[in-house]
């Protein structure tokens, strides 16, 4: 089972490519990063894939089973598009699962609120994608 996951050479990623190694062994485990030559430190192996670019994630997840989609860090409403053009990409190539990290909080009245209703929107684009699905 290969198991691909987006921002891997961030804090979060990172620490799960590490996790996954152990598992199931680093053979299994694909690193997609934007900028593939900051990663090679992840002993993995490492695949392009800018969430502002659906054709990066159309290659990126060939051959992919299961996908970790990281939350991405840019503006609330531009990662909309972007988590859809990974969740496009995993339907178009075959991936089975999808996982979302998404985030816990109130949509209303604090300052994260336009953060947590992109992620609600994600959240709600990974159950109607047809893929077997989990968010955190």
């Amino acid at each position: 089972m290969k198991i691909a996951i987006t921002a891997a050479n961030g804090q979060l990623g990172s620490t799960i490519v590490n996790e996954l190694k152990k598992a199931i062994g680093k053979e299994n485990v694909i690193g997609i990063v934007r900028t593939p030559e900051k990663a090679s430190h992840l002993g993995i192996e490492v695949r392009k894939g800018d969430y502002n670019s659906r054709e990066d994630f159309n290659a990126a997840l060939k051959g992919i089973d299961s996908v970790l989609l990281i939350s991405g860090m840019d503006a609330p409403q531009k990662r909309i598009q972007q988590h859809r053009n990974v969740i496009e990409s995993a339907k178009q190539n075959g991936v089975k699962k999808i996982v979302y990290t998404s985030i816990v909080g109130d949509e209303e009245e604090t300052a994260f609120g336009p953060i947590v209703k992109s992620n609600r929107q994600t959240e709600k684009d990974v159950r109607e994608s047809g893929l077997n699905w989990v968010i955190g």
